[in-house]
Parts: C-alpha cells; sequence; structure tokens
C-alpha cells in the first residue's frame, strides 16, 4: 500500500490530486498540506480516514520540518512513497513594464526553492520507504511555459507569464538533478505539467478541466518506474522536450 503528500492541496490541481488519490484502493495514506486549514474548506470537508491534512509553509524552513515530524508519525516507521510538490503561485509581469524584485522572488521562492526544499528535508522518510519497497517517487508538478523547447512561441501569447516560466524553468532543471543525485537512493524524481486547466491560477483560455488532467497525472504517478526518472510528461502520458 502506498503513502502519498500532496502539497499546495487546498484547491486547483492539489485538491483534485487528493480525490483521485482517495479514489485508488493502492493508496493507502494521503497527505494533503495547505499553508491555512481554516480556508481549505473544501478539502477539511472530504470524509476519508486515509486522508490526512496538516499545515505547511513549504517556503518555510521550520514548517517544513514541523510536518515531516507529523508525517513521520503518520506513516509509523513506514516511511513516504510519494512526494508530490504541487504548491505554486503565479504573478503577471511584463518585461517592458515595471519590473518588481518582490513578485519575481515570489515566484522562484514558490516555485522553485520550495520544492528543493521540501525534496531536501523529506528526503529521509522518502529513503526510508526505498529502502522498505525497492523505490520512492518525488513529482514536481511544473508547466509546459517552463520548457525552452516553447519558450519563443509562448512569449508571445502570454506575454505576463515569464516570470512564472523562469521559475518553472528552475524547477524542470531541479528535477533533473534530484533524479540524477538521488539515483543512488532509489529515490526518483519525475515532472508533469498538468495543462492549462480552470483553477484560480488559470486564465479565461484555460482549456480543460481540473479533473480532466487529475485523473490521468494521478494514475500516472502512481505507475513511475525508473524508465521515468529525470523524464518531462505531460498528464496524459505524453513525454515532453525540455
Amino acid at each position: 500500500m502506498t503513502s502519498v503528500l500532496v502539497t499546495g492541496a487546498n484547491r486547483g490541481i492539489g485538491l483534485g490530486l487528493v480525490r483521485e488519490l482517495l479514489n485508488d484502493p493502492s493508496v493507502a495514506t494521503v497527505i494533503a498540506t495547505v499553508r491555512d486549514i481554516d480556508a481549505a474548506k473544501d478539502l477539511t470537508s472530504i470524509e476519508n480516514s486515509r486522508l490526512h491534512v496538516i499545515t505547511c509553509e513549504v517556503t518555510d524552513e521550520k514548517s517544513v520540518e514541523a510536518a515531516v515530524e507529523k508525517v513521520a508519525e503518520i506513516v509509523d516507521g513506514k516511511g513516504l512513497d510519494v512526494l508530490i510538490n504541487n504548491a505554486g503561485i503565479y504573478r503577471g509581469l511584463l518585461l517592458d513594464g515595471d519590473v518588481s524584485k518582490a513578485v519575481v522572488m515570489e515566484q522562484f521562492e514558490v516555485n522553485a526553492f520550495a520544492p528543493l526544499l521540501v525534496g531536501n528535508k523529506f528526503l529521509g522518510l522518502l529513503k526510508r520507504a526505498a529502502e522498505l519497497k525497492g523505490s520512492a517517487q518525488i513529482a514536481n508538478i511544473s508547466s509546459t511555459l517552463g520548457a525552452l523547447e516553447y519558450a519563443m512561441s509562448q512569449s508571445t501569447e502570454k506575454p505576463k507569464t515569464v516570470i512564472y516560466a523562469m521559475s518553472k524553468a528552475a524547477l524542470n532543471m531541479l528535477t533533473r538533478r534530484q533524479a540524477f543525485e538521488y539515483k543512488e537512493y532509489k529515490i526518483r524524481s519525475t515532472v508533469f505539467t498538468p495543462g492549462w486547466v480552470q483553477t484560480e491560477m488559470g486564465a479565461a483560455d484555460m482549456d480543460s478541466m481540473v479533473e480532466e488532467s487529475t485523473g490521468p497525472l494521478a494514475k500516472l504517478i502512481l505507475s513511475l518506474t525508473e524508465e521515468h526518472n529525470g523524464e518531462y510528461y505531460r498528464y496524459s502520458g505524453e513525454k515532453l522536450p525540455w
């Protein structure tokens, strides 16, 4: 049976993944992290004994360390099988407009630094799961906006996403490095794009509903093997260029 942790689970993709994971009988434990439990009514209203909701500010070292302690109690010596770094933030910014350091750094802190921090702090629990079951998995939720392959075409279509795209490109690089450096521990790292879906981070031209993305995405994450280590996939399973 599998244990899965999802960050940023109060809404959107994170909440959708939690619901899909709870529908899978092979998943014994789903741990959902949020910044503010009181503001996560859609999540806390789910009645399922396999769901554990905990607070975690993913950019704060002490908060993440406290979350690690709580998760260790929940999994009770069995380690954490899957870590899904989903928490993210988008703030629009134009290159030929006013550039705000605060807006830029906030996106890098949440979208790139936080997955690094969370992966590092949960490494012990991931190692434990890998020792017991032969492998563990990190799944980083990114975006095609972070792919260099698409940068020239998307820069004109979605000009305000430049800083978001930069932060997701950094997350993609982190994934490749995690895949390389954690391989000796039998911990894989893979990056995914959920598509341009209808969440509060999306826009008017979003092309799919959350459920259309999170259903296939949850199944894909649970089915990953060594061949997926360090690779980049669309939620549908299509392999993407960097």
